[in-house]
């Protein structure tokens, strides 16, 4: 894969009115180079369908609801329309005091040949440390950027979606969710961003309550609180992937 820098994206975006003065200089703040999706020899428009899975320490009794839920979650985008068609790109992160990808924004295959990560495979889920919850999700959005730039200097209108699994609220700060709302903002506008879903682990510390405060703090669309119970965790990445093919047909 080649690699674009996010300062260069942001200014490709804004010079083709994709995001605001501000909302460019926000994400274009960081000086990294980013992996973008092979857009050659698309016969689509491409989806590309973000994940972000909370590894914090609480969510290490749920361990293995959230690795055979995120198996489910990417058995059921396989035969959605986009996948069939050869256009549906998946990124996915776990993230605590910090984020990590997955995998970066790669081609999802109806019959499994391809890079996409199934963590029951990698074994690569090991829940500790706080809730980088804002960080981790500008990070996305950083990259998200990248990609949309490079689409867009290849003259292929791409949209995108958002699934945020989590059981709380973030503890590390560091980026202020009101510009995650704003970015988020001007993305849905243009009709880049089809998409966006928080799906709440709910419990005394996170409730239904303090989920929908903070769906509305990130600007997000929809947010859907469910138990810690290991079935509703397997629904948890259901109702991500649902949301994810939803946001295809629109």
């Amino acid at each position: 894969m080649s690699k674009i820098q996010i300062n260069q994206a942001s200014k490709i975006l804004y010079d083709e009115g994709v995001l605001n003065q501000s909302n460019a200089n926000l994400i274009g703040n960081t000086n990294r180079a980013v992996e973008v999706a092979d857009l050659t020899e698309l016969f689509d428009d491409p989806v590309f369908s973000c994940f972000l899975i909370d590894e914090s320490g609480s969510m290490e009794p749920y361990r293995q609801g959230v690795i055979d839920g995120q198996e489910e979650m990417i058995k059921i985008l396989r035969p959605s329309a986009k996948c069939r068609k050869g256009a549906l790109y998946v990124v996915q992160y776990a993230f605590n005091e910090s984020v990590r990808t997955l995998n970066p924004f790669s081609l999802l295959s109806e019959n499994g040949n391809d890079d996409v990560v199934i963590l029951k495979q990698t074994g690569d889920y090991n829940p500790n440390s706080g809730t980088a919850l804002y960080k981790s999700l500008f990070n996305l959005l950083q990259d998200m950027a990248v990609n949309i730039a490079n689409a867009l200097q290849s003259n292929v209108k791409s949209t995108f979606t958002i699934g945020v699994i989590t059981d709380g609220e973030d503890t590390e700060a560091g980026i202020d969710p009101s510009q995650i709302r704003d970015i988020l903002k001007d993305l849905t506008s243009k009709n880049i961003l089809r998409s966006s879903v928080i799906v709440g682990l709910v419990n005394s510390k996170f409730t239904p309550l303090m989920l929908d405060e903070l769906k509305n703090r990130l600007g997000f669309q929809q947010a859907i609180a469910l138990n810690q119970d290991p079935k509703e965790i397997r629904r948890a990445f259901v109702l991500a992937s649902q949301s994810a093919i939803q946001g295809q047909t629109i």
